[in-house]
C-alpha cells in the first residue's frame, strides 16, 4: 500500500507542480496563493480527520507540531516564489537536495552507516544541481536557486519531523492539525492586508488556484500516508521519480523550452542519484 500513496502522491504533485507554474508565472503574490493553499488544505482534510480523529496529549509534541507548521509556511514561500521565476522541472532538480540533507543528517545525528551507493548518489544529485547553476544563469534565475536551496533545507526537516510525528498522529490529523491549520493561522496573521488581497485574488483566478491547491492538499494526504507505512528515503525517492513527468507537461503544456537537454540531463541524474540514496536503505 505504501507504494500505490508514494505513487498518487507523484502524480498529485505533477499536477499541483504545473498549475501552480501556470498561476504563479502570472501573479505573484505568492503570500495570498500560500494562505489559499494552507486553507484549502485545512478545509478538504478536516471531515476526514473529524471521522478519525487522533489527538495527541503531550504538550511538546504539539510545540513540535506548531514547529513543522511554521517550517512549512517557509517551505512553501520559498518555492511559491521561486515559482514565479524558474521552471518546475529546475526547481524540483535542485530540490531533490533534500536527499543530501537526510542523508547527511542521518549520519552525523542517527548513527545511520555510510555506504557508497548513498555517497555516489548524493554526488549525483549535487551534479545535477551544479549542472542547472552552471547553465541558467539569468538574473531572475538566480534569485531562484538561493529560493529552491534554501526550501530544500525546510523540506527536509518537515518531510523527517512529520515521519516523527506519526507516531502520535494518524493520516489525517497530521495532515489537518501540522500540515495544514497551523499554516493558514500564521500566514493570516502577518500578511499585510490579508482580507483585500484574498478577495483579489479569488476574483481573478481561483479556479486554477483552487486546482493546484486541491492537488496540493491530495500530495499531502497520500505523501503521509505512505510515510506512514515505509521508511522516508523509499517514500521520497518513487515521488521524486516523477519529475520526468513534470519536465515533460513543462514542455508540453507550459510551453517552456529553453535548454531542454540541459533540463533532461539535470533531471535523469536526479532521479538516479535518488535511487542509489535509496537502494541501501
Amino acid at each position: 500500500m505504501w507504494l500505490i500513496f508514494a505513487v498518487l502522491a507523484g502524480v498529485f504533485s505533477t499536477a499541483e507542480n504545473l498549475l501552480q507554474r501556470f498561476h504563479l508565472r502570472k501573479q505573484k503574490d505568492v503570500w495570498t496563493f500560500a494562505f489559499f493553499y494552507s486553507l484549502t488544505g485545512t478545509m478538504i482534510s478536516l471531515p476526514l480527520m473529524l471521522s478519525s480523529p487522533t489527538i495527541p496529549h503531550d504538550p511538546h509534541i504539539w510545540l513540535l507540531a506548531a514547529l513543522v507548521g511554521l517550517l512549512i509556511v517557509g517551505n512553501n514561500l520559498l518555492i511559491f516564489k521561486a515559482s514565479g521565476l524558474i521552471e518546475m522541472s529546475i526547481i524540483n532538480s535542485l530540490l531533490k537536495l533534500r536527499l543530501v540533507w537526510v542523508f547527511l543528517l542521518g549520519i552525523l545525528f542517527l548513527s545511520n552507516p555510510f555506504s557508497w551507493p548513498k555517497f555516489i548518489g548524493t554526488l549525483l544529485a549535487i551534479a545535477a544541481g551544479l549542472i542547472i547553476l552552471h547553465n541558467f544563469k539569468r538574473p531572475r534565475t538566480s534569485a531562484g536557486f538561493s529560493l529552491v536551496l534554501t526550501a530544500s533545507l525546510f523540506n527536509a526537516g518537515i518531510v523527517v519531523l512529520s515521519k516523527y510525528l506519526l507516531g502520535s498522529f494518524n493520516v489525517v490529523s497530521l495532515t489537518f492539525f501540522v500540515s495544514f491549520l497551523p499554516a493558514t493561522i500564521f500566514i493570516f496573521l502577518v500578511m499585510p492586508h490579508a482580507i483585500s488581497r484574498i478577495k483579489n485574488l479569488f476574483k481573478t483566478d481561483w479556479k486554477i488556484v483552487f486546482l493546484a491547491c486541491a492537488f496540493g492538499t491530495f500530495t499531502n494526504l497520500t505523501l503521509n500516508a505512505a510515510l506512514n507505512l515505509h521508511d522516508v528515503a523509499s517514500v521520497l525517492v518513487i515521488n521524486e521519480a516523477f519529475l520526468v513527468l513534470v519536465l515533460v507537461g513543462e514542455h508540453a503544456y507550459l510551453k517552456e523550452r529553453e535548454q531542454v537537454w540541459v533540463k533532461v540531463a539535470s533531471v535523469l541524474l536526479a532521479v538516479t542519484g535518488a535511487i542509489l540514496i535509496d537502494i541501501s536503505h
